[in-house]
């Protein structure tokens, strides 16, 4: 039986509709093997009991293109996929959509008991297959999957996700759970600067030269290379012999001298990539389950001896793993390798359950120990999507590779974007670590400012490129972040952008003011064409609007349905801020010298008598578009430094603080 703890206390959803309207069965044929109910949820005829159920077909109609996401290449992480049959949808999908006439049709698979539904195409549709760990009590009746249609595709995925979080009750969707405050501010990993080999005096040289370029990481990772491992186990939850000092030491060097707020540290679901050793004295505390299993399986086929905490003890595994981090002063938690669980509870227990009861623990620690602040890593699996019920952070890709070449990097970002639709509906979607000093770094930074999750680097001692760091945080650390997790355009989403001569465009908003990004993510090496509108954006208010692109500083008056054309080379990109025009006369584009100024505008708004009170939240030159002359003054009615170009309407502003200010027209 799995462990079940204390849950928080769930908010309590409106019976969904998509769009007003009742599933269409039209859009989806079921064998026979499957029925639908009211609702928009497909049962199966038949009981699950064997350890792999291939169930019936289902065949998606008036199909155009297709798009699927789904752990291709291991249980690790998410891939995506397109294309026009359905046959060749891959194995392994957990998220189908489809473009048809005049919208879009959606198959979720789902957890069901301890099974874990998904599709694969075949030559006369898609097979909906069903897999668990041990053979299982039969499940009866059971609901394998949600499908719906809708006219808008965002709505759609929102909502269907939606439908299925009420039903499933086990996971909880991204606005209903916290926010970890760690987020918000720009952050230091040591895994690529030094991988394993990091001990202290590397990572507090790493610090230091933060500290010397004049801006400071406001979170950190320790990542592999702190343990006491003796290979792939465990043996205790002390520190290893590279850090002399010990961990309490660390943390208070790393606050105090360095200014660091939220220090974390790195652990594997199973304490370590192979799990406990059981002849250790920690192995020794808890039942060990011995098991084989293919944990590296980029590495070949080679099966490796494993050794599990049993999932009933989880909870105190965790507690106690998680007492020795927080009484030494550790406030955040990266946990790895939790879609391997799958691998070590095969020969004992059911899949769904035994990573249940590993999630609840894990999550439950988490919340109690540091707020929250838990990243989930090497976990796109739905066993633990449909799971997230506490906690929000979710590794969105495989890693960042600073070692590949251009494509690796292009295949990163466009992972990311596609994955965003899906996995923003339930996680803040967390693009990884990259390097400032790497030869792409611009095309990885302009992509994290805009993907509305955490930003954090993995730089070498010394080799920081400060000018982009200056571009994404301020000097003391803090990130100002979009709205929500970015979304790909759609026609982004039904084309291969990295196969076809397209642009890749994502969107963002920031209060009133939208965000576009284009980049050139495809392997056609020669420049490429896109174009951008306002109306790009779901419900981005206002009918006349003021762009400004950050590559080049060119500002444009736009309608809502207008479009502009970009060029981009390979690996290029672009960012566009899309404000409104307020009152008729003047439009907020930001700070200047950032990827994504307009998150420093708190606020912009018409008051009575016609003046603009703007707020923003850094000090800095802030761009401004005003059809006329206008006069700055803070509320006490004095001048505030400020310039305006009559011939391109443009005013600048210099804020020494972060504040209000009243911005009125001259006659």
């Amino acid at each position: 039986m799995p462990l079940l703890l204390s849950k928080p206390e769930r908010v309590v959803r409106a019976k969904i509709h998509l769009n007003g309207h009742a599933p269409q069965r039209t859009g989806l044929e079921l064998d026979e093997t499957f029925r639908w109910d009211s609702s928009g949820f497909i049962h199966a005829s038949t009981p699950l009991q064997k350890p792999t159920e291939k169930l019936g077909l289902m065949q998606p109609q008036d199909v155009k293109r297709w798009t699927a996401i789904g752990t291709y290449h291991g249980p690790y992480w998410n891939a995506v996929r397109h294309g026009t049959a359905s046959k060749d949808v891959p194995a392994l999908t957990q998220f189908l959509i489809w473009e048809r006439n005049g919208g879009f049709g959606i198959v979720l698979p789902m957890l069901c008991g301890d099974y874990v539904a998904t599709l694969q195409g075949e030559k006369n549709g898609v097979r909906l297959v069903a897999t668990t760990g041990l053979k299982s009590r039969p499940k009866l009746d059971p609901v394998v999957a949600y499908a719906a249609f809708g006219r808008d595709l965002y709505k759609l995925v929102d909502q269907s996700v939606g439908a299925v979080a009420a039903h499933a009750k086990s996971f909880r969707l991204r606005e209903e759970k916290k926010m970890p405050a760690f987020v918000d501010h720009l952050g230091w990993c040591s895994w690529d600067a030094f991988y394993s080999k990091v001990d202290e005096r590397k990572f507090l040289s790493a610090l230091r030269s933060f500290r010397e370029g004049g801006t400071k990481p406001g979170f950190v990772i320790l990542d592999d290379g702190w343990l006491d491992n003796e290979g792939d186990l465990l043996r205790s939850f002390a520190m290893n012999g590279k850090f002399l000092h010990g961990l309490a030491s660390l943390v208070r060097q790393a606050k105090e001298d360095f200014g660091v707020v939220y220090f974390g540290i790195w652990h594997a679901l199973n304490g370590y990539w192979g799990g406990v050793d059981p002849r250790s004295p920690l192995g020794k505390k808890y039942e060990v389950l011995k098991s084989t299993g293919l944990i590296r399986p980029w590495a070949g086929n080679t099966r490796n001896k494993l050794y599990l905490v049993n999932p009933q003890q989880a909870a105190r595994f965790f507690t106690e793993f998680h007492d020795t981090l927080k009484a030494g002063g550790v406030d955040l938690v990266k946990v790895d390798g939790q879609s391997a669980l799958t691998e070590f509870t095969r020969q004992h227990f059911g899949r769904v359950s035994a990573m249940r009861s590993y999630q609840q623990a894990l999550q439950t620690s988490a919340v109690r120990h540091f707020d929250g602040a838990l990243i989930h890593c090497m976990s796109n699996g739905l066993d633990v999507a449909y799971q997230l019920e506490q906690t929000l952070v979710w590794r969105n890709s495989d890693d960042f590779f600073p070692k590949k070449n251009s494509s690796a990097q292009q295949i990163h970002v466009h992972t990311n974007a596609l994955n965003n639709l899906w996995t923003g509906t339930f996680a803040l979607p967390d693009w990884d670590m990259f390097q400032s000093h790497h030869r792409s770094a611009e095309f990885h930074a302009a992509a994290r400012a805009l993907s509305g999750g955490p930003i954090y680097v993995c730089d070498k001692p010394g080799r920081q490129n400060f000018r982009i760091l200056r571009k994404l945080a301020s000097s003391d650390g803090r990130v100002w972040r979009c709205d929500r997790p970015a979304l790909p355009a759609t026609e982004s989403v039904f084309a291969d952008c990295r196969t076809e001569p397209v642009l890749l465009k994502i969107h963002n908003r920031s209060g009133v003011i939208g965000l576009i990004g284009l980049f050139h993510c495809s392997e056609v090496k020669k420049r490429l064409s896109g174009s951008f509108s306002p109306s790009d954006i779901p419900g981005l208010s206002g009918s006349h609007f003021i762009t400004r692109r950050h590559s080049t500083g060119r500002v444009e008056e736009m309608h809502l349905d207008e479009c502009a054309e970009v060029t981009l080379p390979r690996m290029g990109f672009e960012i566009v801020t899309v404000s409104p025009v307020l009152g008729g006369w003047m439009a907020p584009l930001g700070r200047l010298d950032r990827y994504t100024g307009a998150t420093s505008i708190a606020s912009a708004t018409i008051e009575a008598g016609g003046k603009c009170r703007v707020t923003v939240r850094e000090s800095g030159a802030y761009l401004f578009w005003c059809q006329q002359a206008v006069t700055v003054t803070d509320l006490r009615g004095l001048g505030v430094p400020s310039k305006y170009n009559r011939k391109t309407k443009l005013l600048t502003v210099e804020l020494k603080t972060a504040g209000t200010i009243l911005i009125a027209a001259v006659g």
